[in-house]
C-alpha cells in the first residue's frame, strides 16, 4: 500500500491535514496499525517486538472522534519511540515518555489548524501527560463535546440515578470518591467505583 492509500483512509478516522503527518510515522516506524472496535477500558494500546513478531503494534477505537483518535494515536507512538530508545528500562509513563509525547505532539499543537479549544487543551496537556487522556478530565471533556454521541458525564447526573455503560451493565450512582464514584451494579447491588467522566445513558 502507497502513502497516498494509506493516507486516503486513514483521513476518514482523523481532523483535515494531520492523515499525511500520522502516515508519515507509521511508514518510519513500521506501525502495524489496528483499527479497534469500542472499548470501555481503553482508547487504544502500544504492543513492543518480541522474539516471535519484530513489528511495533497499535490499535485505537475505531469509534472515536478525530481529535480522540489523533491524541491516542500520538500517544501510543510516543510509548513506541520511548520503547525504542529506551527498551523496558523505564516506567510506561515516566519522564522519558513524557518528553517523547510532548515532542511528537508538538508539530500538530503548533502546525495544524485545530478548533481553538482543541488546541488549547492539547497544550495544557503537553505540560504534564497523564497515563491517558481518560485521565486528563480537562482534556476529556473538551474531546468528548466533538463526540456524535452526546450522553451526559456520569458526574453531570444527580446521586441515585439508575444508568447504563456502553457495554449495558446497569448501575445506581452512589457517593464521590475524589474523581470517581461509588456506583452498584443492578440488580446485584455490588459496588464499583467508576470514573465521572464515564459516559452514561440514564435510565431511571
Amino acid at each position: 500500500m502507497t502513502k497516498v492509500e494509506l493516507a486516503d483512509i486513514m483521513q476518514k478516522y482523523l481532523p483535515d491535514g494531520t492523515a499525511t503527518y500520522v502516515v508519515e510515522l507509521i511508514v518510519k516506524h513500521k506501525v502495524q496499525l489496528r483499527l479497534s472496535k469500542p472499548r470501555t477500558s481503553k482508547f487504544g494500546d502500544y504492543r513492543a517486538p518480541h522474539r516471535h513478531d519484530n513489528s511495533h503494534r497499535i490499535s485505537v477505537n475505531r469509534d472515536l472522534n478525530p481529535y480522540s483518535f489523533l491524541t491516542t494515536f500520538l500517544h501510543e507512538i510516543a510509548h513506541l519511540t520511548a520503547f525504542e530508545k529506551f527498551k523496558n528500562r523505564i516506567d510506561p509513563h515516566g519522564k522519558e515518555w513524557k518528553q517523547e509525547f510532548k515532542e511528537i505532539l508538538a508539530p500538530i499543537v503548533n502546525h495544524h489548524q485545530l478548533p481553538n479549544d482543541i488546541q488549547h487543551a492539547l497544550k495544557q496537556y503537553m505540560h504534564d501527560p497523564a497515563a491517558s487522556s481518560c485521565s486528563d478530565k480537562g482534556l476529556m471533556k473538551v474531546l468528548a463535546k466533538y463526540d456524535k454521541d452526546q450522553k451526559p458525564l456520569l458526574e453531570q447526573i444527580p446521586i441515585g440515578s439508575i444508568f447504563k455503560l456502553d457495554t449495558g451493565r446497569i448501575f445506581k450512582k452512589g457517593a464521590k470518591l475524589r474523581s470517581w464514584y461509588q456506583c452498584f451494579e443492578q440488580p446485584s447491588n455490588k459496588e464499583y467505583r467508576i470514573s465521572g467522566i464515564s459516559k452514561v445513558e440514564i435510565i431511571g
